[in-house]
């Protein structure tokens, strides 16, 4: 009878350990999902701030971007509703990495003449830093544009037959641009 006792006690205190094992479990889950919030709505407010010299765009959600606010199947609608909402310059997120959509030719004159050393830092060869490789390229590239006629006369008649040529390209070719930029988009997380 002491022993049957005793086993009734032993069960019963571990019932209660166990107990107490999961509510510890489950109080280390609620901290670590508070945490994981936390670290969010953190990230949510750094990442969703712009430099002062950044141009506007819309709320950027963090490790997305602005993805998720475009629409894939017409990203052309999107891109000019954000235009009418923010001006012909302004900057959305593929994810962590920004970028400036500059709109007009108003615009795109204004950014690479009259704002080039606040864009010049942007990746790519055309609009590299300005170091001494970037200066030894733009000056190449200038001397091999006026070789081939560059401000001349001459150079008018090259041009438009090559836009005619490419108009006629692109209407005999035509291609769904949506399906590209999807796939770019896709490409660009990778």
């Amino acid at each position: 009878m002491y022993k049957g006792c005793l086993c009734l006690q032993l069960k019963s205190r571990s019932r209660r350990t166990q107990w107490n094992d999961n509510h510890h479990h489950v109080t280390m889950l609620a901290s670590l999902a508070m945490l994981f919030v936390a670290v969010l709505l953190l990230l949510f407010l750094l990442q969703g701030q712009r430099g002062e010299k950044f141009p506007p765009g819309p709320r950027v959600i963090p490790i997305f971007g602005n993805v998720l606010q475009l629409n894939l199947k017409s990203p052309i609608k999107d891109l000019e509703r954000l235009t009418k909402k923010y001006g012909k310059v302004y900057s959305i997120f593929f994810g962590s990495r920004p970028l400036v959509v500059v709109n007009g030719l108003e615009a795109f004159k204004e950014t690479l003449v009259s704002k080039a050393f606040d864009f010049s830092h942007a990746p790519g060869v055309v609009l590299a830093d300005y170091s001494p490789i970037w200066k030894e390229q733009r000056r190449f590239s200038l001397m091999t544009l006026r070789n081939f006629g560059l401000g001349k006369q001459s150079m008018e008649q090259r041009i438009l037959a090559e836009i005619s040529h490419v108009t006629k390209v692109l209407e005999e070719n035509i291609i769904d641009v949506n399906f590209f930029f999807s796939f770019f988009l896709l490409l660009f997380f990778i």
